[in-house]
């Protein structure tokens, strides 16, 4: 009786077993393919990815290249003319200086750029000329929506002034670039106890490259009780961009790199200009700047030639001295700050009177 039990209960055993090994076997095996179901509604399109090197080739192709080279090459900062930062006489000169470096060679920029100090820890044995890799550096990526990815500057950080290093010049844009070297070396005189100062060079003066501070309205003489329009206000410094949009507006295809202004770009505001003589600033400055010289050779600060004689003078007509060496270096004739440099002029010349 129990043996027939348990062949009972094996046999149902057995049952059960194939009874559920042929269930999982059904559920697993793939049976006919059925028809074709109808097509279903279209995803929505990915973002379009970059496309290779295309965007490269906006500047790196042979047309851009060259036309930029050209200009270059015939600019101020290029190798073609005998006294200005690139040249090979400059580059010799001062370029591997610790302390002229910074702006007339390509390791002395990119090395103060770096360490932020204004000169090379010491003289570089072997200076290169200001070349595209100075201003530019290197793309670092491609995946931004920033400016200098696309376009690589070295820097667009605001700039301390060497003249007074509490002082920075903010123009918010690529221009702050250029105003690394274009400020003055040389801050204004300021008397001795006597009221007087001692001319010691014939080089006295900012240095060559004021436009910085010209165009902020500051880094002149400014002798007290004299009458100066306030600083940073001049229509031309709430221009952010100025430096760029006067000096890098397009010629012949691309952002002009010799770096001389173009008409057109003073046409954006003064619809009616047809040169930079705009409201006849520049010949008012020139008449000034003549009247000025007259004076300074007269007290003998200037010699009949226009160069500097060293010698002690009165605190103001030192000062008027650096005012003239000052918008003679600027360049621009009053276009950078008409009011300001007309108000040094002025104060200058009723200095000797």
């Amino acid at each position: 009786m129990i043996m027939k039990k348990n062949r009972l209960f094996f046999q149902l055993l057995g049952i059960g077993v194939f009874a559920i090994s042929l269930f999982m076997v059904s559920c697993t095996k793939e049976g006919a393919m059925g028809p074709a179901g109808a097509d279903g509604t279209n995803g929505v399109d990915g973002t379009n990815g970059t496309n290779g090197t295309t965007v490269c080739l906006e500047c790196h192709n042979e047309t851009v290249q060259s036309t930029i080279t050209a200009q270059y090459e015939s600019s101020v900062h290029g190798g073609s003319q005998n006294f200005y930062p690139g040249s090979p006489f400059v580059k010799d000169y001062a370029g591997g200086r610790n302390g002229c470096a910074k702006c007339h060679s390509n390791e002395g920029f990119i090395l103060t750029q770096t360490t932020g100090l204004d000169t090379t820890a010491t003289d570089i044995a072997n200076p290169t000329n200001i070349t595209c890799k100075t201003c530019h550096g290197s793309h670092s990526s491609l995946d931004s929506d920033e400016a200098d990815e696309i376009l690589p500057l070295r820097t667009k950080a605001p700039v301390k002034l060497l003249i007074d290093p509490t002082i920075s010049i903010d123009l918010k844009s690529e221009s702050n670039l250029c105003i690394n070297c274009h400020q003055p070396r040389t801050a204004p005189p300021t008397g001795d106890v006597d009221g007087n100062f001692a001319v010691t060079s014939t080089h006295y003066g900012p240095h060559h490259g004021p436009q910085a501070t010209m165009f902020a309205g500051i880094g002149g003489y400014e002798k007290t009780g004299g009458a100066y329009p306030t600083a940073y206000d001049s229509g031309h410094f709430k221009n952010t961009e100025a430096c760029v949009t006067c000096h890098m507006n397009d010629k012949d295809g691309v952002p002009t790199h010799d770096w001389e202004p173009q008409i057109t770009a003073c046409q954006q505001c003064h619809t009616d200009a047809t040169d930079f003589d705009v409201n006849n600033v520049q010949t008012d400055v020139e008449a000034l700047m003549e009247t000025l010289k007259a004076k300074l050779i007269t007290a003998g600060l200037l010699d009949a030639n226009g160069g500097i004689v060293t010698g002690t003078y009165t605190v103001d007509q030192a000062g008027a001295l650096f005012n003239y060496e000052m918008i003679h270096d600027d360049k621009s004739m009053g276009v950078h700050n008409a009011d300001y440099t007309e108000a040094l002029l002025n104060e200058s010349i009723a200095s000797f009177n």
